[in-house]
């Protein structure tokens, strides 16, 4: 008992460890999903992980026929505001559907009835075509379903497998009958004859379940992933069978694999890795590696600070009051991004924190950190406006220094930029009418106190922490996908 207390200390150690912020992805992620309820919660993992970046999601047929996988990947990636991660339909094949697919059709993956415009569907293999295409990292495959959208994709374009970094599978290898396999044998076999690395990663025992005790760590997790987590774990279907011990961790043990690998026995055969969820660890492990990862993406990355100071008494009243709600609203990510915003702009103004905002949302888009995306600005060089171009350098990480921020030559009186990620390109703006309540409040302080005086000033700054407290970034922006280069 004490050596398992003891190995359980040491494990907590090394997590807190492994889910720090590194600055950069570890992975460069594709996803191949096939539509169970296992599949919901490990793409939420992995969407979660500051240290993986999925670059797009491809939907099979495996539990669900691709175009419902589709609905609820879309579903899902608007339910985290991460529009901008493409999606794949792959080809149905001519097999019957098993008998759990009625159950999971029937979980509801975000809100059903929401359909983002900025969400492109496009065939996998052409989506896998333009990923590949130019892409400076190697990129892992996870496949959550079979390996026929990736073998079938490599059967066309066999060059691209000295950029792959290895594939990552679900699949019980202990047994010839595992659902994965049996959807494409053959597929496995093409796979083998490669030389590209194959991890085949399983839980071979029902130690680890979704049960209360999991949905407990869940609910307790500061996380917008864990939270989605929670609530689609809330349907009635779902219940029934967490009381019939009927969920297990399955591929959701997949994002625990890439960041902890310590948890886990593997045996390597040639190109292929067996492993396995250690089934002689503590459940509560398990259960707290899972609320750190999910927790690991929105805790803010810091360079100078071990943790971004929150302490209500280091501010000043006017902030100290707006505090804890506005980041419970919005995250300690946005409070930190405009708190450097105000400190290195000289004064909390307007459009400095809209841009804060804004550069907020396009990481959020795209499901990047700082120092990836590339900006050009539409406000100019004259201020208020372009005020803007502080606030979107900063919580970004698009700055001039680093060469990813541009100022067009143009200007648009509404705060308007355009970004890319990876060839893709958005125009993002405020909405007209935030925009038209903005302009009439700062006339009013003109009219009323006059431009130079401290009075004005004084009202700018009420005005200012009004916009940062009651403004959400998901909702006063307008997005617009531009044609890929």
């Amino acid at each position: 008992m004490i050596k398992k207390i003891f190995a359980t200390f040491l494990l907590t150690l090394l997590l807190n460890a492994t889910f720090a912020h590194s600055g950069k992805p570890k992975f460069h992620v594709v996803i191949d999903t096939d539509g169970a309820i296992d599949d919901m919660r490990a793409i939420s993992m992995l969407l979660a992980q500051n240290d993986i970046r999925v670059l797009a999601i491809t939907c099979s047929q495996g539990t669900l026929l691709s175009d419902s996988v589709g609905q609820k990947v879309e579903a899902l990636l608007s339910a985290f505001h991460h529009e901008g991660i493409p999606v794949g339909i792959g080809d149905d094949i001519n097999e019957k559907l098993p008998v759990w697919a009625s159950f999971a059709q029937n979980i509801e993956w975000g809100n059903p009835t929401f359909r983002s415009s900025n969400i492109k569907r496009i065939n996998s293999g052409k989506l896998l075509d333009r990923i590949f295409e130019n892409y400076p990292e190697k990129i892992t495959l996870v496949a959550l379903g079979s390996l026929k959208t990736y073998a079938d994709w490599l059967k066309q374009n066999p060059q691209n497998d000295n950029k792959i970094d290895r594939i990552v599978w679900y699949n019980n290898f202990k047994t010839n009958d595992d659902f994965n396999y049996s959807v494409s044998p053959e597929s496995l076999s093409f796979i083998e004859s490669l030389k590209i690395r194959l991890d085949r990663v399983g839980n071979v025992s029902n130690t680890f379940l979704v049960d209360e005790q999991y949905l407990s760590v869940i609910a307790n997790t500061n996380s917008p992933y864990a939270k989605q987590i929670e609530e689609v774990h809330k349907s009635p279907e779902i219940v029934a069978r967490i009381k019939q011990k009927h969920l297990v961790l399955w591929d959701d043990i997949i994002p625990l694999y890439l960041t902890v690998p310590i948890l886990f026995e593997s045996t390597k055969n040639e190109n292929t890795r067996e492993v396995e969820l250690n089934s002689n660890l503590p459940v509560a492990v398990i259960d707290d590696a899972i609320s750190k990862l999910l927790e690991s993406g929105t805790t803010t990355n810091n360079r100078v600070f071990n943790s971004f100071p929150t302490e209500q008494e280091l501010y000043k009243p006017a902030y100290s009051n707006i505090l804890k709600e506005t980041i419970g609203k919005f995250g300690p990510i946005e409070w930190k991004a405009i708190c450097l915003t105000n400190e290195i702009h000289g004064h909390t103004g307007i459009y400095s924190i809209v841009g804060a905002k804004m550069g907020i949302r396009a990481m959020e888009y795209f499901n990047v950190g700082v120092n990836n995306l590339t900006i050009k600005t539409f406000a100019g060089h004259e201020p208020p406006l372009s005020c803007f171009n502080d606030g979107i350098q900063i919580s970004s990480g698009a700055t001039i220094g680093q060469g990813l921020i541009t100022v067009s030559d143009t200007v648009l009186h509404i705060p308007t930029a355009q970004v890319e990620f990876n060839r893709q390109k958005i125009l993002i703006s405020l909405k007209p009418e935030i925009a038209t309540q903005m302009q009439k409040d700062i006339k009013y302080g003109v009219k009323t106190y006059g431009l130079e005086s401290e009075t004005y000033w004084l009202y700018i700054e009420e005005l200012a922490l009004r916009y940062w407290a009651e403004y959400d970034r998901n909702e006063i922006f307008a997005i617009k996908c531009l044609d890929e280069n």
